[in-house]
């Protein structure tokens, strides 16, 4: 294969200043047209499209990341072939590799670069080098199976399109998917599992969240009834988001909520919040569509699949159940009740120091209460009921006293599918093995955090604690024996009073852990049996020994020269820009929205508390707090560190674009400043980098 240096070919793509200036000019007036759409101010638009991805159904979802990658997959055919014959190329093509030459069908072989020449050969061939050992079986298993399925059961699918079509194809699936888990992910974080189930549907409900009411009324009572049923269930989801807000229970296991942050005070500002929330998650989803890293979700690489798997995983460990619908109206009542008539931001700014609503105590300190805690006066409505106040007015048989005791479980079906889910995702990619950290990270809080633990239940068990006491209420019979306390079990994985985890569960963990690592465990051991000890000779055996997990290191540094930054060279100088945007705004993003907000809380708290001093090291500790409660932060930022130093920095943007944390910060940063210089260059970023993986990769120019 013919392969030239980076530099070289930039310099050679640059002999062409007509076409890149006429190039450049529509590319700079498509972008500003964009970010004048979308970076609109929030007074009121007629239409915001923050508000609509983040309140549309998962079909509109789905069609809008379809018709994007559609649209790239579309300019990657322009660049290869009408590009070159109007730019006038040097022998009608920019593709100045023949790499994909080497598989006998050469249609669509414009997804076919790079790793895909080596997916295809290992797919055909099987692991016959051991350069290739890097490159994990998940994705050539599929292609193998697709080849079959188009060649021999099914033969005009192949005489209509190649392999490579098909797999491009099942990538974009997997690429919609992969964003409507996302968005998922990211409305459970930030507003709860109520508004999952409120907005993430496939089919249009009668009333979306994002459109006022219908002036006409229907004409069939049937529907009537249909609309007065949705507006009820939107109207009970808003009031349950402003109330976790209020109460700090928001968050999961995964991703605890700030406990030094500042709660709002009143019903305006909780709505206001869950605006801001909702355009976070409109923000997340609007990044995913315009990822930089599109054309890796269409071309034959395993950014698509893998996405989907760790994402999922992570969905299902992160999920909690959602209040129960009796409570939810409760809370909508009380919320309705607390709010004046006619309240709006100036009302809530002249609200006295009284009026403004108090949060309960954490769920963990609520039993045992008595019903009669919670009066109608105007003193109980200065603090928030808690759930366990909320109960006994909904529940018959719970008026007097309810006692909740923490049963340990060791193990969820949740859990059992997230395992196995980045057990597939360690097939596609070799960084699989660092989901373990989602499991291990909910243990690591419940020993070293304790004041986050507590704050993780108050949103995590609210739901299945309700359940289980209005359950039981009703097994007892009602008035009949109203007058004894109600004791109710509740098992969970993470006992909300207990310091240390269990041994047992600290055992399972383990297993789960290694399960995980599996995959690379397996294919060095397959390596090394295949290919070290029978062609390597003495000195090179030496080097590797009996530790087998070595080999893939070994690999990378012996044929792709990955060893600690050994990135950045003067001659890999173009690389290391391509990977300097989402570093820079990443760590922007988490200063700008983690640490800046957290120091500021903890200097008030500080000036409120006259007679509490704290060390150097305790500052910046509960400075520090917000990043060490979110594992998909850590996680994120783990994984920018180890793209940075030990791997080609090129691949920093497909690499992280799979930590659903880096869309949980830029569109954060999109949410709250819409019009900021940061957020103008987080689009154009994405813009930019999108069109110019769409031109450089068909042409096997180097953008990997």
């Amino acid at each position: 294969m013919r392969r030239r240096e980076p530099l070289f070919v930039l310099i050679d793509f640059a002999l062409y200043p007509s076409g890149m200036a006429v190039l450049r000019c529509r590319v700079v007036t498509a972008a500003s047209r964009l970010l004048a759409f979308v970076l609109a101010p929030y007074a009121e638009p007629s239409f915001n499209l923050l508000d609509y991805l983040g309140t549309c159904t998962d079909t509109a979802l789905v069609l809008c990341v379809a018709v994007a990658r559609l649209l790239l997959l579309c300019l990657m055919w322009f660049s290869r072939a009408v590009a070159p014959i109007a730019f006038g190329a040097p022998g009608g093509t920019f593709v100045f590799d023949t790499g994909e030459e080497l598989y006998d069908d050469a249609r669509f072989s414009m997804v076919r670069n790079w790793d895909g020449v080596h997916m295809f050969f290992i797919a055909q061939y099987g692991y016959l080098y051991e350069s290739q050992i890097v490159f994990f079986p998940g994705l050539p298993a599929l292609i193998r199976g697709l080849e079959h399925i188009t060649r021999r059961l099914v033969p005009v699918l192949h005489r209509v399109a190649p392999v490579a079509f098909y797999v491009c194809l099942m990538n974009t699936a997997a690429s919609c998917l992969a964003g409507v888990v996302l968005r998922r992910l990211t409305i459970l974080t930030f507003l709860g599992p109520e508004a999952v189930r409120c907005t993430c549907r496939w089919r249009p409900s009668k009333l979306s969240p994002s459109t006022p009411e219908l002036e006409k009324p229907r004409k069939y009572p049937k529907a009537q009834l249909d609309m007065a049923t949705e507006r009820t269930m939107q109207s009970t989801t808003e009031a349950t988001v402003c109330y976790r807000l209020m109460c700090r229970m928001t968050g999961t296991v995964l991703d605890a909520p700030d406990i030094h942050a500042p709660l709002p005070a009143t019903v305006a500002e909780a709505k206001a919040g869950a605006l801001l929330r909702r355009r976070v998650v409109g923000g997340a989803a609007l990044v995913w569509i315009i990822t930089p890293a599109m054309v890796f979700a269409v071309a034959v690489y395993t950014e698509s699949l893998f996405s989907l798997a760790t994402i999922l995983g992570v969905y299902f460990l992160a999920w909690h159940e959602p209040l129960p619908q009796a409570v939810q109206l409760r809370i909508a009542s009380y919320l309705a009740s607390a709010t004046p008539p006619g309240s709006g931001a100036r009302a809530a700014e002249k609200a006295s120091a009284p009026a403004r609503l108090v949060p309960p105590a954490p769920l963990v300190q609520q039993w045992p209460l008595a019903a009669n805690d919670v009066g109608d006066g105007a003193a109980a409505r200065s603090r928030i009921p808690g759930i366990a106040s909320l109960l006994p007015s909904i529940t018959p048989g719970a008026s007097r006293a309810i006692t909740v005791k923490w049963e340990q479980r060791f193990l969820s079906s949740t859990e059992v599918a997230a395992v196995l889910l980045f057990t597939l995702a360690g097939t596609f990619r070799s960084n699989a093995f660092t989901c373990a950290g989602f499991l291990i990270f909910p243990l690591c809080v419940q020993v070293a955090l304790p004041a986050v633990h507590k704050a993780q239940a108050s949103a995590v068990l609210a739901g299945v604690s309700a359940r289980a006491v209005m359950s039981a209420a009703a097994k007892r019979g009602g008035a009949r024996e109203s007058g004894a306390a109600l004791v109710v079990r509740c098992p969970t994985l993470r006992p909300p009073l207990q310091r240390m985890p269990h041994p047992l569960r600290m055992c399972m963990v383990a297993l789960e852990c290694i399960c995980v690592a599996l995959p690379y465990l397996v294919m060095n051991y397959v390596g090394y049996r295949r290919f070290v000890l029978q062609t390597w000779d003495a000195a090179a055996k030496k080097t590797v020994g009996h530790a087998f997990w070595r080999l893939y290191p070994m690999l990378q540094k012996k044929y792709w020269g990955v060893s600690l930054f050994s990135a950045y060279t003067f001659t890999n100088s173009p690389n290391v820009v391509l990977a300097l945007p989402v570093a820079v705004l990443t760590v922007w993003c988490l200063h700008a929205h983690y640490l800046a907000p957290a120091w500021a809380n903890l200097r008030a708290a500080t000036a409120a508390a006259a007679g509490a001093r704290r060390t150097r090291w305790q500052h910046l500790w509960i400075a520090a707090m917000p990043l060490v409660s979110s594992s998909n932060v850590m996680h994120l930022i783990g994984l920018l560190a180890l793209a940075l130093t030990v791997m080609h920095v090129q691949v920093t943007n497909r690499f992280v674009a799979t930590s659903p944390a880096l869309y949980w910060l830029l569109g954060m940063q999109l949410a709250s400043r819409p019009t900021s210089r940061a957020s103008r260059l987080t689009l154009l970023w994405c813009i930019l980098w999108g069109m110019a993986g769409g031109i450089l990769f068909p042409n096997h120019l180097p953008w990997t």
